[in-house]
């Protein structure tokens, strides 16, 4: 992030600010006065007085929906308390209690939060999908749903299908499967055969994952299909993702199967980087509306009396100097006619907004279950970001603040409320032995056959239990995060 340019352009619409309400904010000041008078501030620490501040301010100004749940600001006192990160979840706009923003969160540790969200975590490198083992009982099966390159998991021999039973010689059940997030070392128990199981030891290591899970091509009736399975819009994989695009160019690619079920969302800057590659070439080279933002009350007349524009246009040039990304993808245009876009409860956020904002320039098909509802973006704020001046207690506190809902060019926003509805039902089934890629498995099958391949064999599973309730699981960082930089925030540059 470019810090000093986000810090003078945040002095400047502190300064627009100013003028209705007669005071500045450069830097955060004694929360013990307030008005000439010192309030008891009992025991709560300076860290988390400070922290209140930066959060009630950081949702005054820029939060969507600030109108909304100013009558619940106060809660935020530096005074009396002692837990701003759960303010903060308890007061983001819900209506009763429907909860509308599920996303804004407080943190304490930005520097984890921003390198998880760029795919590095200490982990295992697999992803398990769990389920109820029976219908009544604390007993849980889980199924492997994918595997990272190059980590612990991979190089332990684990793959998509593998079952697991067992952890550290326990049965899994609701008491012990968080472990399979959360442990530094774990033996995995895996089903073999009806009678027999297989240990697998892992230890959790810092590494990066690599999002881009499979890419390959199909013929299908002469006709070239293009397959990529991508689990985040982070911004490593964009040189790759560019490569690819060439690669399925010079193959004849002409329709794209892109597997989403797994991205809960990630950079706007990759969303943009792929729709240039995936959008009609002539709509890429007039320039055409890929998106919008709207902003709240205050940022819509603010743009509009500076003459900014919060209108997101297809491009194909990238330079940001603050994130070391310079790409062009002006030759890696794939020229597609279709994409089938497999989504499921796990696809969010810039998944739905890629798809959304291609709506109106081609046709897009989806194949699989109703997409999470992510219709809103969150800028990642520190409280460096924020202050000139930041105390030491809170410098790696900041938040992610929903500021915006996007729209397509059409001046709409499909997800909203509720997610994208699939013109054709398909479901994910980690129970079968196939990998992402294999023309057998379950969703892809279903795009295979939209595509227009014809299958005479039938499939066949380790265990027919596909129905089987799924188990609420830890979300990756990154899940129901439309992140956009400063640099590419609309803010206006300092006059």
């Amino acid at each position: 992030m470019n810090f000093n340019r986000l810090k003078t352009t945040f002095s400047c619409i502190i300064l627009f600010v100013c003028i209705i309400s007669g005071c500045t904010r450069s830097e955060i000041t004694n929360p013990g006065e307030n008005n000439g008078k010192t309030k008891e501030t009992g025991n709560i620490t300076e860290e988390i007085k400070l922290a209140n501040i930066f959060a009630r301010e950081a949702l005054e100004i820029y939060y969507y929906w600030n109108k909304e749940i100013s009558g619940d600001l106060d809660k935020l006192d530096p005074a009396t308390n002692s837990d701003p990160i759960a303010t903060v979840e308890e007061i983001r706009y819900h209506d009763g209690e429907n909860q509308i923003d599920k996303w804004t969160m407080l943190t304490d540790n930005m520097e984890e939060f921003t390198s998880s969200v760029q795919g590095v975590s200490t982990t295992y490198g697999f992803t398990p999908i769990v389920y109820y083992k029976y219908e009544n009982g604390n007993e849980l099966i889980a199924a492997v749903a994918y595997v990272s390159k190059d980590s612990p998991a991979e190089k332990a021999g684990l793959k998509r299908g593998d079952l697991i039973e067992k952890i550290n010689g326990n049965i899994l059940t609701t008491e012990n499967y968080l472990d399979l997030y959360y442990s530094s070392e774990i033996t995995l128990s895996l089903i073999e055969s009806t009678n027999s199981t297989k240990d697998v030891s892992l230890t959790a290591t810092e590494m990066y994952e690599n999002p881009i899970l499979c890419h390959k091509t199909f013929d299908v009736n002469g006709k070239k299909i293009g397959y990529l399975a991508y689990s985040s819009f982070d911004l490593t994989s964009i040189p790759e993702l560019i490569d690819i695009c060439k690669e399925f160019k010079s193959e004849g690619v002409k329709e794209l199967i892109l597997d989403l079920r797994y991205n809960g969302g990630g950079y706007v800057i990759t969303e943009c980087v792929l729709a240039s590659m995936f959008a009609p070439q002539e709509v890429v080279t007039s320039k055409e509306i890929f998106e919008q933002e709207d902003y709240n009350e205050f940022f819509t007349e603010y743009y509009k009396k500076k003459g900014e524009s919060t209108v997101t246009r297809f491009e194909t040039e990238y330079n940001y100097k603050e994130i070391n990304l310079n790409v062009s993808t002006k030759d890696a245009n794939i020229g597609l006619d279709k994409i089938y876009g497999i989504i499921s409860g796990n696809s969010a956020s810039a998944s739905e907004a890629l798809l959304s904002g291609l709506m109106p320039y081609m046709d897009i098909e989806l194949i699989g279950q109703q997409s999470h509802g992510k219709y809103c973006t969150g800028w990642m704020l520190s409280t460096e970001d924020a202050y000139d001046k930041v105390p030491q207690a809170i410098k790696n506190w900041g938040i992610y603040v929903m500021v915006s809902i996007y729209k397509n060019a059409s001046n709409e926003t499909p997800c909203m409320p509720d997610g994208l509805i699939p013109d054709t039902e398909a479901e994910d089934n980690p129970f079968e032995p196939y990998q992402l890629g294999d023309e057998n498995e379950a969703m892809l099958k279903a795009a295979l056959e939209k595509a227009g391949k014809e299958y005479t064999s039938s499939r066949t599973g380790k265990i027919q239990t596909p129905k089987m309730k799924i188990v609420a699981t830890p979300k990756k960082a990154v899940f129901g995060r439309r992140i956009i930089i400063p640099s590419q925030s609309h803010m206006p540059d300092n006059e």
